[in-house]
Order: C-alpha cells, then structure tokens, then sequence
C-alpha cells in the first residue's frame, strides 16, 4: 500500500507546520510556493521581533524551514497549482513550476495561502507615496531589521515618529469592517523597538481604541509607556501635510482634550490591516470554497472546526480564514495537517461503527 498523499498550498508559517507534521507521521507532502524561498510573508518583508515577547522572527521560523526543508516534503518553489480536479475521492493537481507543468494525484489538500497587507495608496489623505517620510509598518519592519532607521526622503534619523494605528481596517470609507488583529500590537512593538535602539527619539501612537487582547496588554500596552517612554493619542489623523521645513504635518483631532492639534513628525507610519492574499483568492475558486463577508475563506464551522471546509478533504490554515497572529498559524497548520492524515485515514481504513 502507498504512503497517502498530500498537497499543502503556501510555504508561510501555517504551511510549514503542515507539512512538517504530515511528514512526521509517515505522509507525503508537496509543498507548493510562489516565491522562490520558503517563510512566507514574514521572510519576504523582513519581519524583526514578534510580539509581545520581542523573539527575532528567525528564531521561530528558522527551525520550521530548516526541519522541512531535511525532511521527506517535496518543495516546489516558484510554484502555483493551475487546476484542481476531484476524482474518486482524490485530487487530480497540475502543477506549474519552472516553466513546466506538474500532474498529481493526492488524497487531501491543505490551503495555507496567507494574506497580504492593504494598500495604504487608497488612503489618499495620508500621503503615502507622495510623502517619502510617510510609510506602512511592514516597509519599517525592514528597517527594524537591520537597525537602520532613516528618513527616506533625505537618510537622516528622525527625532519624532508616529503611528497611526487602523489604516484599511475598522473603516467603512473603504470597505473593511473588521480588525486586523495585530495592528496595534505590532505598532507598540515597533515603537518599542525604536526607543530601544534610539531612546533619542520620541514615539507617538495615534488610536481609537488600543485591542492588544490577553497576555499583550501587559507586555505591550502598559510596558511600552512605563518601561519606554512611548506616548498615546486618542484620536484620528484626518490629513498629513507638509511643512515650510519638509517636516510632516499630522491634522488631527486629540478626542481625550477634545480639541484639534497639529503635530510635526518626521515620520509617519501607517499600521495597515490584513486582507484576503490573491493565493487565497484564487486557491478558494480552485477548490470550490465559500469566501466569508470579509473575503477570507470560510471553514465549515469557526468555532469548532475553523481548519475544515464544506468540500471533503480540502483543510484550511493561518491567514487564509482571517488576520491571526504566527503562533496561532503555525498551530492552525498542525491541526490542519492533523485532520487531513485523520480523513485519509477514515477513508482507507474500515473504522468500525462509532469509533
């Protein structure tokens, strides 16, 4: 009898652990990526810690990347599925990777296509790519990383930041009515970071409501100010404009004092929230899978069984559903993989009655 066979699609967080967890149990696992390294969103963009313990990012997925790429998974990089065909219980995939097409035949698929950041572009007000010296926080994220925090516009240090937590999501002006999630946690990180490398600089974060849930309120929220001199206002940026000395100029409105102020700021950073990846798009027209009101894929039940889908043998993971953060993902993708081996098993297994 043949090993049963299984295709996970995405090489991010949730993806690797999937894969991992097949392999450990005795499956064979394709792994499909579009990019040509494994690591998904945070290796691309260069993620520097994670919240709310402030680990590099290598730390957690170094190990994932290095124990599937030593294990029994095929990695095809580069890679995209094309087609998807269910026939006789299994899956009939064709592959396109370097340039040539792939046809498999698999027992189960696993969905693990992550998410992209919202384009700030469609908050015109906020300037982003007019103003070089304003950003999103997955562009500083970079700069974090190799610890070189510089204006753009003219590769100074700054003397003040800001945040502005909230951009593309929480907001029906553009049509995203959710939370990201990570939004606010990943801003205090960075400005956290920021004072840890450059105490020198001011940190400000602009918010409506600070969501940093369970054990981050402490770590983050609280922290950030009494350990790191980070500062908060409560309220809404409307515009940014520019200054007479090239300085950013923050319109606003301080809800707390209940007045309007105008701040200078050599950098802004725009914390922008999370949104179904094209992957995912394109992977839930493959297979068959109902897209929920925000534009993630939906799994047959969100409390029970968030990692199962209404088509048989087709699991879920990490981002694909919705804004989580890593550990969560990479939990996802083992209870995904766990599901998968267990409807394999079912299928090839005579299960007695009630077991």
């Amino acid at each position: 009898m043949t090993n049963p066979k299984f295709l996970v699609i995405g090489g991010g967080p949730s993806g690797l652990s999937a894969a991992q967890d097949i392999a450990e149990a005795g499956g064979d696992a394709i792994l499909v990526e579009k990019e040509t390294f494994l690591g998904g969103t945070p290796k691309k963009l260069h993620y520097s810690l994670l919240a709310p313990d402030m680990k590099p990012v290598e730390e957690v997925l170094d190990p994932l990347i290095s124990s599937v790429e030593n294990s029994s998974v095929r990695r095809l990089l580069g890679a995209s599925v094309k087609s998807v065909e269910k026939k006789g219980g299994r899956f009939n995939v064709t592959i396109e990777s370097n340039g040539t097409s792939v046809s498999e035949s698999v027992d189960a698929v696993i969905v693990a296509t992550g998410f992209s950041h919202w384009d700030p572009h469609k908050k015109y007000e906020y300037a982003y790519g007019v103003y070089p010296d304003v950003i999103d926080f997955k562009d500083f994220e970079k700069m974090l990383s190799d610890e070189k925090i510089v204006r753009p516009s003219n590769g100074q240090q700054p003397k003040r930041i800001a945040w502005l937590l909230c951009v593309g999501s929480r907001d029906k002006q553009v049509g995203k009515f959710y939370c990201c999630r990570l939004g606010c946690a990943v801003s205090i990180k960075q400005a956290m970071e920021v004072r840890r490398i450059h105490p020198e600089i001011d940190t400000y974060v602009y918010y409506m409501d600070i969501r940093t849930y369970g054990f981050w309120e402490d770590k983050l929220y609280w922290k950030s100010m009494e350990e790191y001199g980070v500062k908060y206002i409560r309220g809404r940026i409307g515009s940014i404009n520019k200054g007479e000395d090239g300085r950013l100029i923050a319109m606003a409105e301080d809800t707390i004092l209940q007045r309007p102020s105008e701040v200078p700021f050599d950098m802004v950073i725009l914390a922008t929230g999370m949104e179904a990846s094209e992957g995912t798009l394109e992977a839930s027209k493959l297979l068959g899978l109902e897209i929920e009101e925000h534009g993630f894929i939906k799994p047959l039940e969100s409390d029970s069984m968030p990692v199962s889908t209404a088509v048989p043998g087709v699991y879920v993971c990490g981002t694909a559903t919705g804004p989580k953060a890593i550990p969560d993902s990479i939990t996802e993708g083992s209870a995904a993989a766990m599901k998968a081996l267990n409807y394999v098993r079912r299928r090839t297994i005579k299960v007695p009655a009630g077991a």
